[in-house]
């Protein structure tokens, strides 16, 4: 059962002419995913220096043999070290390049110093190329897991599964190696046999697997960008009105306090933008969503619903607190004057209060506050009208 029916120089060079498709495909797709393209070209990297590694091993016994295994270890560990720079860069943790660089130029220097075919040599390539490649697979496999991604796609998931896995696979290696003492020829060339069909199969597939994988995290990342713009306001960066039909039910659905809906509207805000224009009143209306964050129980759902209208769903300790809340709210916002080009911009609110009950739905609660922010306004503004007399009293 030579090699296990495998020709071993085959699965090398399939494994180089894959490593270098699964590089060009992320090369060309690179621009498609512009908040990871860097780190696409890091890891497109990797995988190529990968697969030139493994067309090193192919040339064993031919012409460039003296050098072909020395060039090979130092790919394959020039490729655990991009991989671990890259996946940096895909979760957001970028490391800086020069203590990597200065790591792998003194990993190549080791590797030219053993270069002789011997079989003494071979063991040292072998032992130092294990090492280096599964510190560096490792620190990969660790930076996934930290990603806060891990837990929301899948994806990321399934990469730390894998980079683990060939953690193990050249752990494995190391140990029947250096542990169990398996012979090497003359030349320094491993054994035909099982175990080196199965480690050149194993490794033969991380080009493919890594290519989708890194696409499949980067299609998730930009899905997720996607979705995060239509769920927020671009100008304040609150919750989107669209975003609110989906997040108040579910609030109101997981919340055991009593909640309150206020629906909030700016007095004369026209008035600001016909005398100071619209980038003032943009500007101001900035002022006031900060002003509502800071104001707000941070479990509150703050959205912009409007030109000059907000909306906020906030867990109260009972009825009775919501007219306070929203009191609190309306003076916080009235003592705080947003400053355009140093003069002060008065800004008051009108706001309708409504409390959310078992049967209800946010659609009513809506309509509600919003009656009640219109009668606000016509009673002459700067006030707050409550859910019921009960309350407001």
């Amino acid at each position: 059962m030579d090699s296990f029916f495998v020709d071993i120089p085959t699965l090398y060079l399939m494994t180089g002419f894959s490593s270098a498709a699964g590089a060009a495909i992320l090369l060309a797709l690179r621009r498609d995913h512009a908040g990871v393209g860097r780190s696409m070209q890091i890891l497109a990297a990797g995988i190529l220096a990968l697969g030139v590694g493994f067309l090193f091993f192919a040339l064993r016994g031919q012409w460039a043999a003296l050098w072909a295994a020395t060039l090979g270890y130092t790919a394959l560990g020039s490729a655990a070290l991009l991989f671990w720079l890259g996946t940096t860069h895909l979760f957001g943790r970028p490391a800086s390049p020069w203590p990597a660089a200065a790591l792998g130029l003194a990993y190549v220097a080791t590797m030219v110093i053993l270069h002789e075919p011997t079989a003494q040599r071979a063991l040292a390539r072998i032992a130092l190329s294990s090492a280096f490649t599964l510190v560096f697979l490792g620190l990969a496999a660790l930076e996934t897991h930290r990603s806060p991604l891990v837990r929301t796609m899948r994806s990321v998931r399934v990469m730390r599964g894998l980079l683990v896995g060939f953690c193990a696979v050249i752990a494995l290696r190391m140990v029947l190696f250096l542990v169990q003492g398996i012979a090497l020829n003359a030349d320094g060339t491993s054994p035909p046999g099982l175990l080196r069909a199965l480690f050149a199969m194993m490794f033969g597939s991380l080009p493919f697997a890594l290519t989708v994988l890194v696409l499949s995290v980067a299609n998730g990342r930009l899905s997720a960008s996607l979705r995060q713009l239509a769920s927020t306001d671009e100008l304040t960066g609150l919750v989107s009105r669209r975003s609110l039909q989906e997040a108040g039910p579910q609030l109101l659905a997981r919340t055991r306090e009593c909640i309150a809906l206020l629906m909030i509207d700016l007095d004369d805000f026209k008035k600001v933008n016909d005398r100071h224009g619209h980038g003032a009143g943009d500007e101001l209306l900035r002022h006031v969503a900060a002003l509502l964050r800071g104001a707000l129980r941070p479990d509150s759902l703050i959205v912009r619903y409007g030109g000059d209208e907000f909306c906020a769903l906030v867990p109260v300790p009972g009825e009775a607190a919501a007219f306070g809340v929203a009191e609190r709210l309306r003076a916080t916002i009235e003592a705080s004057p947003y400053c355009h080009e140093s003069i002060p911009l008065p800004i008051t609110m009108s706001i309708g209060v409504s409390i959310h009950r078992p049967g209800r739905t946010l659609r009513e609660m809506l309509d509600e506050a919003d009656r009640r922010a219109y009668r606000a306004k016509s009673q002459g503004r700067n006030r707050v009208v409550a859910d019921d007399p009960l309350v407001a009293a």
